[in-house]
Parts: structure tokens; sequence; C-alpha cells
């Protein structure tokens, strides 16, 4: 191989959507470029964060009110202090930044944009009226088409996501690194379902686009079918808009008195991958848009690792890349009755329930879980680090 050698290769994360201590980029990517010997830095607009933690160094600053040009320059900044080979890039805005950094280098640079959302999306046309959300939307694609032109590689977190990428840009190298989830962090508790009571959860941003509502009234309607049923109810998410809460508030107090809400708010990675053993059942009734439809759910992953059975609303991208027949359901979001029959089913039915924990936990051992693919995303950085790309052209 030539190029840069291994153990000198120097990869930076940046990105101005994610916290450095997000659950893709520090947990499973930068520890485990880490724990290969690479030295590692992240570096987030997030928040103000100057340390090392686990291997990597985070140099990170509160970019909340800074204009674009400002974020750029704080970024290419930040990067010249640890100079390094290889930039993975989350966002349009910290390509640009990193080609802006890479102008400026004397040794070659490598950028990879690793793209796990859709741009632009709906909540960057949030707020805007009909006809100034299709200029935005004209101009936040052109943007993320001038930044995919500058990116040397691709990292895709799902199928639909990639599809547009890889026809305007067929021959850059790209690989698939799906958001399955490193098993040491979540443990696994062999189901013991308990007569007369059930532990469900909401986890996510609390609205009604992402079925907060939906789930209400599921759990409306399993206190109205099972009246003796003792349930449980965490909701581990947070408000973007004072109108979500407003709405979801509303919902929450016209609820039955009996059951039991545990309200957790926003949790760090430990506090929400060491409590998912708590819940019986997950749900994720999100509605079912053309957005929605096209994006794999990270949690579903996760909800199979802890060895749960799910019922989550029936989605494109869903049926494309997770065998969920096998460990629980998908519904129309909306179909609170079907969902309440499937859940009652778990419920009077132990050896079904019993039947899916277990193969949901053996799929995540055996199929989704980050030791099969973190190799081939390491030797992907390694090997984007010595091809001809667009630095050298």
């Amino acid at each position: 191989m030539t190029g840069t050698p291994k153990k000198n290769l120097r990869i930076s994360f940046v990105t101005s959507g994610h916290f450095p201590d997000d659950d893709r980029i520090f947990y499973h990517q930068g520890r485990t470029l880490a724990e290969k010997g690479f030295p590692v830095q992240i570096v987030s607009s997030k928040t103000d964060t100057d340390c090392s933690a686990e291997g990597m160094i985070l140099n990170c600053f509160d970019g909340g009110s800074m204009t674009k040009r400002e974020k750029i320059r704080k970024f290419t900044e930040t990067l010249r202090q640890f100079n390094p080979d290889v930039l993975i890039c989350s966002e349009p805005l910290t390509v640009l930044a990193g080609r802006l950094f890479r102008h400026g280098s004397k040794k070659r640079i490598r950028i990879i944009y690793d793209i796990t959302e859709w741009y632009p999306s709906k909540k960057n046309l949030a707020g805007k009226r009909a006809f100034c959300k299709y200029i935005t939307f004209i101009k936040l694609l052109f943007f993320n088409i001038l930044s995919s032109a500058l990116a040397d590689a691709f990292i895709f977190g799902e199928y639909y996501k990639s599809r547009p990428y890889r026809f305007l840009f067929p021959f850059r190298p790209f690989i698939f690194s799906t958001y399955y989830p490193d098993l040491k962090y979540i443990e696994f508790k062999k189901p013991e379902p308990a007569d007369g009571k059930l532990r469900l959860s909401y986890s996510g941003k609390i609205s009604r686009e992402k079925g907060f509502v939906n789930f209400i009234s599921v759990i409306d309607g399993l206190s109205a079918v099972h009246h003796d049923l003792e349930i449980e109810v965490k909701i581990t998410g947070w408000f973007e808009t004072d109108d979500d809460r407003k709405e979801c508030e509303t919902y929450l107090k016209n609820v039955n008195a009996d059951i039991a809400f545990i309200m957790k708010g926003k949790q760090d990675f430990a506090g929400y991958t060491g409590s998912l053993h708590e819940t019986d059942i997950f749900l994720d009734l999100r509605s079912d848009d053309p957005e929605n439809k096209h994006c794999l759910p990270i949690k579903l992953f996760y909800y199979a690792a802890a060895g749960r059975p799910v019922i989550f609303s029936d989605l494109k991208a869903i049926r494309k890349e997770v065998e969920v027949e096998k460990f629980g359901f998908l519904v129309k979001p909306g179909d609170t009755e079907m969902i309440v029959r499937l859940i009652s089913e778990y419920l009077e039915n132990s050896d079904l329930y019993c039947r899916h924990c277990n193969e949901a936990r053996n799929l995540a051992e055996t199929k989704y879980n980050w030791g099969r693919i973190s190799s081939e995303f390491v030797k992907f950085v390694i090997n984007a680090a010595s091809r001809t790309g667009a630095a050298d052209k």
C-alpha cells in the first residue's frame, strides 16, 4: 500500500450537527480507530469542549451564535492544530471547511463524507412558508451537491440515502457502514415477563411526526382493554418546539391517571444503553411520510441488541434492511386497535414473547453488530488515505 503509513495516519471527525459524544462518531467509529492506534480528533461546533477522552482529542466550540462563514473559519483553525491526514465529515458545511483546510495544507488530505441524514431534510425547512421553503430547498440541495463533489469518498449509513450520491458520483469510492451498536455497551438480560405488569418506553424527539401521539393512543387503548394491567411508561426524549410541547402535553393530560409515567429527559449514551433492558416491548410509531419512509431508525438495532420485541411503523427502509418479522411487527402507525392487539398477543403468549426476545438478540450477535463491520470501516479509511482523489486533480 502506498501513501501515508498506517501508524502515522491522523484522523479528524468534523461535525456541525452532532455533539462530540455522538454514539456513531465517538463510541463506534472514533473509538475503534483510536484503539487501532490512530491519533483521532473530534471537532464539533455544538459545545465548547477541549479535552481528551478514550484516547481521542476533543477540540470543540460553541457555534450557536456564529454565521456559517465564522463556523468554517473556526473549523479550519481547529484542524490546523491537529494537522490530520483524513477528515470524516458529517455535513455539507464541514466538507466545505475540510476543503478550505486542505487548500491551505502542504500535504495531501483526504475528505470522507459520512452521510446519515437527508439533506436538505424536513428540519432544514421547518418554519419556512411555501415559496421560501421551495427556494431554501433548491439552495441547500445545490450546496449539498457542491460539497459532495469536493469529497474523495463516501460512507453511507443506509441504502436509500446513498442512492442520489451513487447516481451523481458513480465512480466515487464508498462503503455502507450501518448503525449497528457495539454489543459491549448493551447488556442482555433474559426476558422474564411479569404477570400483570407491562413496561413500555418512548425515546427520541417528542412530537406528533415522530409518533408520540400514536404512542399515547396505544397506551390509552391498552388501559381500556386490560383494566387490571399495571402499565409503566418511560419517556426518554426532548421537545424541539413549544408547539410540540403544548400538543403532546395536552395528550398526556388525558391519559388514564393509573398509568405510571417516568419522564427521563435526554440521556447520555451510557444512560440510554444501560436502561434498555428495563423495557418489555419497544414501540416506534413515527409517521410514514416520504422522508421517514426512507429513513432507517438507529434505535431499532439497539432494541434488537437488548433482546426485546419491537413494533415499528411499516417503513420501506426497514423492510429493505432489517428482518423485523423475526422479532416483531411492522404496522400502520395510526392503527391503534391493531397495535393494541399485537401487544395483547405478547401478553397472552409468553412463548411468542420469549421467542422474539431471543431471536432479536441472536440477530444482533450474528448480524446487526458493530464488531462485524468495524474492520471494513477501518480498512476503508486507510485505503481512502492512500487513494488518488480530488486533492490530486
